[in-house]
Parts: structure tokens; C-alpha cells; sequence
């Protein structure tokens, strides 16, 4: 007997989830309340949009019908406020990243669809470009706290230099993955200073679809906010004297 694999998408891909082999989240909720599913060859993975609190109930529900074959997936572990800098769980995009190599990783991409980045309206069936560069954002981000600042006594502001955002192909809401490469890394001994060179590459059905190279640099919180604090007083005293910045300009 063949196994039918169905993905379950959030119901704001409800384009992409008229297709075969595809199902909104909610169906499938209302489909497993009513105990309608007998077919011992279903399994459903999980796709793109659905939130942490939907997979608990539909793992709940499966396990409660004593047909736990029905969900072929496991609660994911998605990557935290430390890693992602998000104060919203709805707002992490990803999981905890894996080390492949010295200088490889891996994280999984897992949108919910009641994140910043789609809390307007969906286009069409694929993915944002935006929700994209917000996923690979937070990959830089997670990755650096995990296995390069994570014994530092202190916290750490991250200072993006550049960042170039290749769109290769359609994504659309079903697994995928981002491979992240450090280029280069350089640690300064006086400022406490670190500053990457990185690229990422976001795979889905073993094709690079977007491609993510970015510089960017972390400093000790105390080092940044002093400057910061300095910078913002320039911008001030510019705005409220602009024939002075102009003078300066020339």
C-alpha cells in the first residue's frame, strides 16, 4: 500500500492549498474533530504558516483518536527570543540552527502566518520575497548567539554593514531550509569587535531559490549605545541647523 503524503499549509495560502496534496489547517482541524479520516496510508507533514499553538492541537487531536500515524511530524524546535530577537513567538521564523561544519550551518525555515512579515495580505501562492530576507536576518542573528557569542560576559548589538538579496525562484509554502556559510569572521582584541562575512542559500526541493550575502558586526552593547547616543544628537543638531550641515558638506 503506497503512502499519500498531504502538507498542511495556513489557511492564508489558501491559493497554494487548492492544490493537490495540499491542505489548510484548518480543514484539517474541522476533519479531525469530526473523526473522519480511516485511511492508514495518509500522512501529513507540515508546510508553511501554521502556528506552534496549531501543531500542539493537531498533534493533540491525532494522538486523542489514536491515529498518531496521521501526523508525520514532530512539534518543531523553533529557535527562541535569545537567538531570533523576537519578543513575539509568532515572529521567529526559523528553528534552532545546527552546525554542519566549522564554519556551516543549518536552520529550518518555519513561517507562521500571523507574523509582522504577512500580517497585511497574501499574493498569489508563493511566499513574500520580505519574508525571506526576514527569515535569513534572523539566521544571522541566531547563528552568531548560539556558537560565537554565547560566552560573552555581556549582550551584544549587531550592526548590519551590507546585504544583497538574490531572488532565483518562486518559494512557496511547503519545508525548506538555509544553509548559512561563514566567508569570513575577524575578531577585534581591542573594540571586543566581530564582524562576518556570510552567505546564505534558502533550499526548497533540493533547488537554491534565494541567496542571501551579507556583512554585518557585533559590538558590545555599552561600546554601541555611547556612539549611537553621540549619533543621534549629531542627526538632531543637522535637522534643526541645516544651513551649518551644508556648510560643512561643501
Amino acid at each position: 500500500m503506497s503512502v499519500e503524503r498531504i502538507f498542511i499549509v495556513g489557511d492564508k495560502f489558501k491559493s497554494f492549498a487548492e492544490n493537490p496534496h495540499v491542505m489548510a489547517v484548518s480543514e484539517l482541524e474541522a476533519i479531525l474533530d469530526g473523526d473522519l479520516l480511516n485511511q492508514h496510508n495518509l500522512r501529513f507533514q507540515l508546510g508553511q504558516g501554521i502556528s506552534e499553538e496549531q501543531i500542539a492541537r493537531l498533534l493533540e487531536k491525532t494522538a486523542r483518536l489514536k491515529k498518531p500515524w496521521l501526523a508525520d511530524f514532530a512539534k518543531p524546535l523553533k529557535a527562541g527570543r535569545k537567538q531570533a530577537h523576537k519578543h513575539q513567538p509568532q515572529n521567529c521564523l526559523i528553528s534552532m540552527p545546527r552546525r554542519l561544519t566549522q564554519d556551516s550551518f543549518e536552520v529550518d525555515v518555519l513561517i507562521d502566518e500571523h507574523c509582522a512579515e504577512m500580517s497585511d495580505h497574501v499574493t498569489g501562492q508563493h511566499i513574500q520575497g520580505m519574508v525571506l530576507t526576514e527569515a535569513a536576518r534572523q539566521t544571522f542573528l541566531a547563528v552568531s548567539e548560539e556558537f560565537y557569542l554565547h560566552d560573552e560576559p555581556h549582550s551584544s548589538y549587531f550592526v548590519i554593514n551590507t546585504l544583497d538579496t538574490q531572488y532565483l525562484r518562486f518559494v512557496f509554502p511547503l519545508p525548506m531550509t538555509i544553509l548559512y556559510q561563514v566567508l569570513e569572521h575577524r575578531v577585534s582584541a581591542r573594540s571586543g569587535s566581530q564582524r562576518f562575512d556570510v552567505c546564505m542559500s534558502l533550499i526548497q526541493g533540493q533547488q537554491t531559490c534565494c541567496v542571501v550575502n551579507t556583512k554585518f558586526s557585533t559590538y558590545p552593547d555599552a561600546v554601541i549605545a555611547e556612539k549611537e547616543a553621540a549619533l543621534a544628537k549629531s542627526a538632531i543638531h543637522s535637522e534643526l541647523n541645516p544651513e551649518i550641515a551644508h556648510e560643512k558638506r561643501a
